[in-house]
């Protein structure tokens, strides 16, 4: 099993972020609303400027995937919602050629893992539109429990769609 790292994202990060993206359509676009054709460095950046403006206020954990070498394998994030009535939610991606080897799960474990580091925090949030089979057995080898399908939880460039609703529950 090849060894992963996790860490906050970077500005030096957004060329491999878009290379990343691009070199990925074929499994991102269908399931995520921003990646497209020639998605551009200047994009990466402002979501890299996000992701530290959200981690600086406590509302998320968006964090790059990589291997050893520091190559930019994909992402992943934990969303803390502002009510404690409402659940966090883990979200995560994975560059085409980096996929089918555990990389998804082993960032929701880390992320499930901060999640509960938080006393309040009994149950985590997973959500995949229901035809996305790859970020369902994602969640599944996750050990996260399938609750429902809703409908128009995830809204895709179609259109909403029917959501699959995990959950990972605090171990006991």
């Amino acid at each position: 099993m090849q060894s992963i790292h996790f860490r906050p994202w970077h500005s030096q990060d957004a060329t491999a972020f878009a290379t990343a993206v691009n070199d990925s359509l074929d499994t991102l676009l269908p399931w995520m609303v921003w990646a497209h054709p020639y998605y551009s460095v200047e994009e990466a950046e402002d979501w890299i400027r996000y992701t530290q403006i959200v981690r600086e206020k406590g509302e998320a954990d968006e964090l790059a995937i990589t291997d050893a070498h520091g190559e930019l394998l994909g992402g992943c994030g934990i969303r803390y919602p502002a009510d404690r009535l409402c659940l966090p939610a883990i979200g995560y991606w994975v560059k085409t050629r980096a996929q089918r080897q555990g990389i998804a799960t082993r960032a929701v474990h880390y992320l499930a893992e901060k999640g509960f580091s938080f006393p309040h925090v009994q149950t985590i949030e997973i959500l995949a539109a229901a035809d996305n089979l790859a970020s369902r057995q994602v969640a599944h080898r996750a050990g996260a429990e399938f609750i429902d399908t809703r409908y128009g939880l995830i809204i895709l460039d179609k259109g909403p769609v029917n959501t699959a609703i995990y959950h990972l529950k605090r171990p006991t």
